[in-house]
């Protein structure tokens, strides 16, 4: 199988370049000129698009097996191709939660046949090293620790015991991604709250408090750095989170982080008029929150842009009771647009965009192949459009969640083609070719040898 793409602009080195991308048995055969180009069986003509390496989400939701009302395998790859995805990191929170080397081949057995994108695998956090050993064999692209686990008794809240964990993550060389906030205190809020009947939006905003996402950082980043393990902490949301960060780095932990795009672009505002369908953890922050989130990763302080993609039915979603809200949103198939449309306003540069969505996943996560566009590496190509206009509508979903807090918001700049191993998976709104996705694992890396962004 050939394809190539001719007469694109791609993104080579950080500026745009002319040229074309031409890939054999789903692997970049040749990157340059386009005369120089081989004939292939498949050609695109690229004629005002722009060429970017395929992206990687590595915060994503799939759920699938007893969630798959919300979303499954098929949906949720569907969703990410239309988004211009070409891998994601499934979390390991589902139903049954994925927390052992058995849970972890069950839930890769039932997704090869039906994923449409890469997709690659977290498994929960275990206390047992032996189980860690064992998911890893068995493929996990990572581990999941969830701070914000609400009991007390929950043996990761031993620091102790949790750094029996993180030590032997770090000899597998192997990421820790990380929730962080001080589950139980947010916890005792909520129980207060609900014994009282208080279910507004601020008693949800008062439960998560932004110092309880600060002191999770804070507590995980000193036991990460006694055992040197690499760790990635997810959807950072406030400007305390990102200072504890600056510290931690500067004592030399090894730690990267991310923000999702309804943290960069949305605000407490948003929150008070959209209700439960912008309720997620950690939730919306202030206008100064969201700033410094942005300034941060425009300045390559925050390492990638991840989804939290996370579906649910709307009836989950329209509860008068904010804590019976189901918290996150859908974002595979409005992540791209949102952020090109912040491009085209030279809010930020779409090599930065590239960094963000490819280049910085790939390398913290250890997906060989993956990230650029050079010889060898794998056929993931994304084309985009960046002129169309158009309105962000849920109705149009691939995902089974048909809602978003960013429905009706004008965007410029689209994925238009989808690329996943030389295969076109998506064009022009329209599937193409389906189940060319496969399951993806990390590279192993020596202990310690991840690099930390300054």
């Amino acid at each position: 199988m050939s394809l190539t793409v001719t007469d694109v602009k791609m993104l080579l080195g950080g500026r745009l370049v002319e040229g074309g991308i031409s890939i054999q048995d789903g692997r970049i055969s040749r990157v340059g000129k386009t005369l120089l180009l081989p004939k292939s069986e498949t050609n695109i003509d690229g004629k005002g698009l722009i060429a970017i390496p395929g992206l990687i989400d590595a915060h994503v939701h799939l759920r699938d097996m007893e969630l798959a009302y919300k979303e499954d395998f098929s949906s949720g790859t569907l969703a990410a191709a239309a988004g211009g995805f070409t891998t994601i990191l499934d979390m390991p929170n589902t139903k049954p939660p994925t927390t052992s080397e058995e849970r972890l081949r069950e839930k890769i057995e039932r997704a090869k046949a039906t994923i449409h994108v890469n997709v690659g695998f977290y498994g929960a956090l275990a206390e047992s090293v032996i189980e860690l050993r064992r998911m890893v064999h068995a493929g996990a692209v990572a581990f999941k620790l969830y701070m914000n686990e609400p009991n007390p008794e929950a043996w990761h809240h031993d620091p102790r015991r949790l750094l029996s964990s993180l030590e032997e993550c770090a000899s597998l060389g192997v990421q820790v991604a990380c929730h962080a906030e001080t589950g139980a205190q947010v916890a005792k809020i909520q129980r207060e709250c609900q014994a009282e009947g208080k279910n507004s939006v601020r008693d949800f905003l008062r439960a998560h408090a932004p110092e309880f996402e600060a002191e999770a950082v804070r507590r995980i980043t000193s036991l990460s750095r006694r055992v040197r393990a690499s760790l990635h902490l997810c959807h950072m949301s406030t400007q305390r989170a990102l200072k504890e960060i600056s510290i931690a780095r500067r004592a030399g932990t090894a730690v990267t982080c991310e923000a999702a795009p309804h943290h960069l672009l949305l605000d407490q505002k948003d929150l008070s008029r959209k209700g439960g369908l912008a309720i997620m953890v950690p939730p919306l922050r202030k206008t100064s929150d969201a700033r410094a989130l942005w300034r941060s990763l425009v300045e390559g302080r925050v390492d990638i842009v991840a989804s939290d993609h996370a579906p649910h039915s709307l009836e989950e979603k329209t509860s008068s009771d904010v804590w019976a809200v189901k918290p996150g949103v859908p974002g595979l198939e409005t992540t791209l647009p949102l952020l090109l449309t912040r491009v085209k306003r030279r809010e930020i540069s779409l090599n930065r965009i590239v960094q963000a969505l490819s280049e910085n996943p790939a390398r913290i996560f250890g997906l060989q192949g993956k990230g650029g566009f050079a010889a060898g590496m794998d056929g993931d190509i994304v084309l985009i459009n960046p002129k169309e206009r158009f309105k962000i509508d849920s109705s149009t979903f691939y995902s089974k969640a048909r809602f978003s807090p960013f429905d009706g918001l004008e965007c410029v700049g689209r994925p238009v083609t989808t690329i996943v191993s030389g295969h076109i998976v998506y064009d022009r709104g329209e599937i193409v070719e389906k189940n060319r996705g496969e399951v993806v694992t990390s590279e192993v890396r020596p202990r310690g040898s991840s690099s930390t962004a300054c």
